[in-house]
């Protein structure tokens, strides 16, 4: 038989979680480096100082009164992932997530042969987080809009299509922006602040014309409307990659001589012993020539 204790243990900690699912929201962005996602961000939080690169991952927060006359507050907790994509499968697993969390996968827009790859390895990782959101929300940005709009129409028309048939299979909503371009930026900010403390993404405008900056909300598009048969992500890719090859990574060279010696010989041993042990660890992002050279 339950206690008078017990259950009143129970009243507050459902109390607490309800509290929480109410007042904490989650934004976690990642995507191509240099696309823009810091200073979104920071425009976002309306920060002061200049964003800075993000070598791994970074949080901030914003705060907001609420609906009872500012007694209670709403946070926005924001993730930033700035480090390797391959390994952004293994920061979700340490990234706490509320059940109101909302994922932007950024894309550089200017640099058209690494989109795919920053498409395919952010939204596979992505979305079983997202289904587990009460939210459910997926949003594809498209950075650097005002490059972009430089590239002629028929490269424009192909990242277009590629980009509305992966929001369409992904359930996503897909917008373009440019940091350089203040209506674009205001438009991404307000459904930012929607989305961390209003009633969730809402996108009130829609545009398919490719001359113009994409803006389609989830579940306003349609195969008919891209103009090509339903689709897999594989198939997407096939079309895609036909006429927009990948970028091809370069090599890492192996055969690497330090170029500055030690008066012992067995010193340039253990240094050449370290840089292999260090070249070999997949979460060293600094450059270890320049490492080695101080040792």
């Amino acid at each position: 038989m339950a206690t008078l204790l017990d259950k009143a243990t129970e009243i507050v900690d459902k109390i607490i979680t309800q509290s929480n699912e109410d007042t904490s929201r989650t934004i976690f962005a990642v995507g191509s480096k240099s696309a823009g996602k810091s200073t979104l961000i920071s425009n976002f939080l309306e920060k002061n100082e200049a964003p800075r690169e993000t070598l791994v991952l970074e949080y901030s927060f914003g705060r907001k009164s609420g609906q009872k006359q500012g007694l209670e507050k709403i946070i926005c907790h924001v993730w930033e992932y700035g480090g390797k994509l391959e390994l952004l499968k293994n920061v979700l697993t340490s990234v706490p997530l509320h059940s109101k969390s909302y994922f932007i996968v950024m894309i550089d827009l200017s640099k058209i042969k690494t989109i795919w790859n920053t498409i395919e390895t952010c939204v596979n990782c992505l979305k079983p987080y997202v289904e587990k959101s009460s939210s459910k929300d997926l949003l594809l940005i498209g950075g650097k809009y005002d490059l972009f709009n430089n590239y002629d129409s028929e490269i424009k028309k192909i990242i277009c299509s590629t980009l509305r048939c992966v929001a369409l299979i992904n359930d996503a909503h897909l917008i373009f922006y440019s940091s350089k371009e203040p209506q674009l930026m205001r438009r991404v900010k307000e459904m930012l602040h929607n989305a961390a403390f209003g009633n969730g993404v809402v996108i009130k405008e829609k545009n398919v014309n490719l001359n113009k900056p994409l803006i389609i909300p989830k579940g306003f598009d349609s195969w008919e409307s891209i103009g090509i048969p339903k689709s897999t992500m594989d198939q997407v890719k096939m079309r895609h990659v036909a006429r927009i090859p990948l970028e091809v990574e370069a090599k890492e060279i192996t055969n690497f001589e330090l170029q500055r010696s030690h008066p012992e010989p067995i010193l340039d041993s253990l240094a050449a012993l370290k840089y292999e042990d260090i070249r070999n660890m997949e979460l060293f992002d600094p450059s270890i020539n320049d490492y080695l050279m101080c040792l």
